[in-house]
This record gives structure tokens, sequence and C-alpha cells, in this order.
């Protein structure tokens, strides 16, 4: 059976080079095994939040908000509950078991999507076994501050504002400023913390052309297919009708599922434009 020639358009070759990647390397069995890392990752990481909500006075119904638009309302309502219960019931020894699992899992999670990148930039298995442990848990780690510090820009944000104008005559246009900025930057922590999981599972050094735009794009698509999903759920979907009291658990997956196509994808996508920029074709895939 002869094999169907590229598009000599070079967006079309783009989008027919990007689909018979997902089709080659499997993206969507990586998917569905990376959304059920991410499964278990969620609560471990809801616990350890909880308690530092719990400890820190932080404001839940503020997360609840900015996580409004792109979480479907059961989900949203899912954990609205659990965030709300645990930090009313915080402890210290809470927070040490959270966050040991919130370490554990994260881990396993990173290190089948740094798998995925790898496959997407043509690497094969990594070499050695401690180096990429050491990769995922220091990228773990990472991400765990990375979620705290956002978390507390978002909440905490609002009551230092008003602190500093009030008693440091902080001027109100620049806690206006501060306040609107506060989102586009957790946006641009988001970016970086993708950026710095695709960067790190390489073996070496990438020029940053090949790294940036799959990330900005998977960053892209996430937000919008999240906001989507959304909508759809939140207005057309009736999944308690379909599913009865698992209804939220199968909306929790699909999104989990969506979310983990959209990060490897990005991956993909970087592969693809090497392919284009190496061979002119991207006769390699």
């Amino acid at each position: 059976m002869r094999s169907i020639s590229p598009p000599k358009n070079l967006f079309l070759r783009g989008i027919y080079l990007m689909t018979r990647r997902y089709l080659r390397h499997n993206v969507g069995i990586q998917s569905a095994a990376l959304a059920f890392y991410l499964l278990f990752t969620l609560f471990p990481v809801l616990i350890f939040i909880s308690a530092l909500l719990g400890l820190l006075n932080l404001d839940v119904a503020a997360i609840i908000q900015a996580l409004r638009t792109i979480l479907p309302a059961d989900v949203l309502n899912l954990v609205e509950m659990y965030l709300t219960y645990v930090s009313s019931n915080h402890s210290p020894q809470l927070l040490l078991f959270g966050l040991f699992f919130s370490i554990y899992f994260p881990m396993r999670a990173t290190n089948a999507l740094m798998r995925s990148v790898r496959t997407a930039y043509h690497l094969g298995p990594p070499r050695g076994v401690i180096l990429p442990r050491v990769k995922a848990l220091l990228y773990t780690v990472l991400l765990i501050i990375t979620i705290a510090l956002t978390l507390t820009l978002m909440t905490v944000g609002d009551r230092v504002l008003i602190y500093a104008v009030e008693h440091f005559h902080l001027p109100a246009v620049a806690a206006g400023m501060w306040a609107r900025l506060r989102f586009p930057v957790s946006a641009l922590v988001g970016y970086f913390a993708l950026f710095f999981l695709y960067a790190l599972a390489q073996d070496g050094r990438q020029p940053w052309r090949n790294i940036w735009p799959g990330t900005l794009a998977a960053l892209a698509a996430w937000l919008f297919i999240s906001w989507v999903y959304a909508m759809y759920v939140n207005n057309f979907a009736n999944y308690s009708v379909l599913y009865g009291s698992i209804g939220t658990v199968i909306v929790l997956l699909i999104w989990l599922n969506l979310t983990a196509v959209t990060l490897i994808m990005g991956a993909e996508l970087n592969g693809t434009l090497i392919s284009l920029r190496k061979d002119g074709g991207g006769a390699s895939l």
C-alpha cells in the first residue's frame, strides 16, 4: 500500500506530521497513563494545599473563584468541599502527610510525562537510572513550591494590598495594577514550570527555539480546552443523569485526559518544528 505524501503547504504539512506523530507515538495511550497518575496526584496535592490554607489562613473562596472559568462546576464543587473540610481541620501532621504523597505521586506523573517528551524529541530511553529520578524529584519539589507561591499570590494578595495601602501609603493605583497583574503573573509562572519540565527531559541543553513554541501552545491550548470543556459540562452535558453519583469522577477523568493530551502534544509540536527545520519537510517522524 502506497503511503500518502505530505502536503506541500507548510501549515498543512505540520498538521499532517502532528497527526502522524499522535498515532505513531501512541499519544492516546500515553495520555491515558498520564491521566491515571494525575488522578492519584490530585488528592494528595489537595490535602497538602488544604493543610497549607489552614495553617496560613488563606482564602479558599479566592482560589475557587480563580478556578471557576477553567474547571467544570461538578469538579469545582468537589474541590471546594475538599479544600473547605481539610482546611478547617488542619494540623501539621496532615501537612506532612500531604507533602510526602504530594512528592511521591507527582514524581510518577512527572516520569510519565518526561518519557513522552523524550519520545517526541526522538531521544529514546534515558541513560542511567539515578539521574532521571533526581530530575523528576527536583522538578516535583520546585512544582510544589510554585503551586504554594501561586496560591499565596492569588489569595493573600488582596489583604496584603489593603494593609500596604492603609499602613505603608502604597498608592491605590499601584495596588490596583498589582491586583490585575496577579493572574497574568500566575500564567507566566505556569509557562516557565512547563518549559522547565520539557528542558529537564532532555539529555543535553536544547536551544530556546526547540522548547518555547510547544510550551506556549500547550499552555494556551490547555486554558482554552479547559474553558470550553467547563462551558460544555456546565451548560450542555449532564453526566449525573448518565452516570449517577460517579458523574463527577467521569468529568474529572475526561478533564485530566484532555490535560494530559495537551501537555504531550506540546512536546510533539516542538518535535514537529525541529523536523521541519532539519530536513525541510519533516521526513523524520
